[in-house]
């Protein structure tokens, strides 16, 4: 394994490689405006960059002339601006501020590579993210343009989360464990935001032996979970099938002392419908607390799917009749799991008219919907019609 992250470091580097070949001419140009022009200008595109009424657009043109016009001049503020990028989603601009950063020379301290990482996550660059955290630890050649870094750099708990937040977010779940293990080896110890970011990278790899096996090491350090880590090892157990661990976490959240959480609910739900638990789904749904609450557009598409896999459409009909009371509008999903209950019970005219329904709403019916409606009209002995919407693989039918 790591070998494997040695090889996703060296991989990485070619994105930054790219970056300066685009631009390293711009940059090598001096500006040539006086000192206090430049503290002046600076200032004047901060302003906008940090302006919330500013756009996406107007946020990165300013980010780009304080590039590319050289008008940052101290090290605090290159962070103050890679900070506020990143908070703007603007990884792009963030990463470009970064090269120069380093191009120029300046002091790299632990706090610069933690925002550049955080800049990968946002860009879903996963290998440079591990490549900095490598150079952080000393275990990277250094970049020929790398800049200066202070002496007795150490990685930090900021620093390895960061990374495995990069890891998550492109689904390089194994690489997230194994800089989870990393962390036990030079005894930084993860905190619950840590083992929370893991955990989700596993479940998003759809690996439930991976997610547990973090909770039993939360476990074995007696750290406690929070919201966040039922929810996320909750939603785990639907991908390895384990409904009844999942309703059994649902219960233990519940009894914690933040009470019910709605992610959780849904999470419990999906769990259920993805093991045929149609019933249980519904119950869990039909629960004082969750009404209380008050479920939302995914607690009960989470519903749907489960009446969809039973070929409920009864209750299916109920649960978006429901929805509208609580003035919840339908989405495509829903859509999706409704036209989805119509297949076994032959109810074709039902699946046109949802068909109907989405196009007036605006939404374009996808492959699956299709499959539906075709289906239904085959359980009916409607053979010819059910050609009529046998996906062609272009969006027609």
């Amino acid at each position: 394994m790591k070998q494997q992250r040695n090889a996703a470091a060296d991989q990485g580097s070619w994105l930054t490689r790219w970056r300066w070949g685009c631009w390293l001419g711009v940059c090598l140009t001096a500006s040539l405006l006086p000192v206090n022009d430049v503290a002046f200008a600076m200032k004047a595109l901060v302003r906008k960059l940090r302006d919330r009424k500013s756009t996406q657009q107007q946020a990165s043109d300013a980010a780009a002339k304080l590039r590319d016009e050289h008008l940052i001049q101290e090290p605090g503020d290159y962070r103050m601006v890679l900070n506020t990028l990143n908070k703007r989603s603007l990884w792009k601009d963030a990463l470009s501020i970064w090269d120069e950063m380093r191009w120029i020379g300046s002091e790299l301290e632990e706090q610069d590579f933690v925002l550049a990482m955080s800049a990968c996550a946002r860009g879903e660059h996963w290998q440079e993210a591990v490549q900095l955290l490598a150079e952080l630890l000393g275990k990277q050649p250094p970049h020929l343009s790398q800049g200066r870094h202070r002496e007795n750099l150490q990685a930090d708990l900021r620093a390895y989360t960061a990374a495995i937040n990069s890891c998550k977010a492109a689904g390089a779940w194994q690489m997230a464990v194994q800089i989870l293990q990393d962390m036990e080896d030079v005894a930084v110890a993860p905190d619950v935001m840590t083992y929370n970011t893991v955990m989700s990278a596993c479940e998003k790899g759809r690996d439930y032996d991976a997610a547990q096996r973090v909770m039993s090491e939360m476990q074995r350090w007696d750290m406690p979970p929070d919201r966040v880590t039922y929810g996320t090892i909750i939603a785990a157990c639907g991908w390895g099938k384990q409904w009844k661990l999942a309703v059994d976490y649902l219960r233990e959240a519940q009894g914690s002392y933040f009470g019910f959480d709605i992610y959780a609910c849904t999470a419990a739900i999906s769990a259920c419908a993805k093991a045929t638990q149609w019933e249980l789904s519904l119950s869990i749904l039909g629960e004082d607390a969750t009404r209380v609450k008050g479920p939302t557009i995914r607690t009960y598409n989470a519903a749907l799917s489960a009446c969809a896999a039973a070929g409920k459409l009864e209750m299916a009909l109920i649960l978006m009749e429901e929805m509208q009371v609580n003035e919840l509008i339908p989405n495509l999903m829903t859509y999706r799991y409704v036209a989805q209950s119509c297949e076994d019970s032959g109810q074709w005219e039902l699946a046109l008219d949802l068909m109907a329904e989405m196009k007036s709403m605006d939404f374009e019916p996808k492959q699956l919907i299709f499959g539906s409606v075709a289906a239904a009209c085959r359980s009916a002995g409607l053979e010819e019609l059910a050609k009529a919407y046998d996906w062609n693989g272009d969006g027609s039918s």
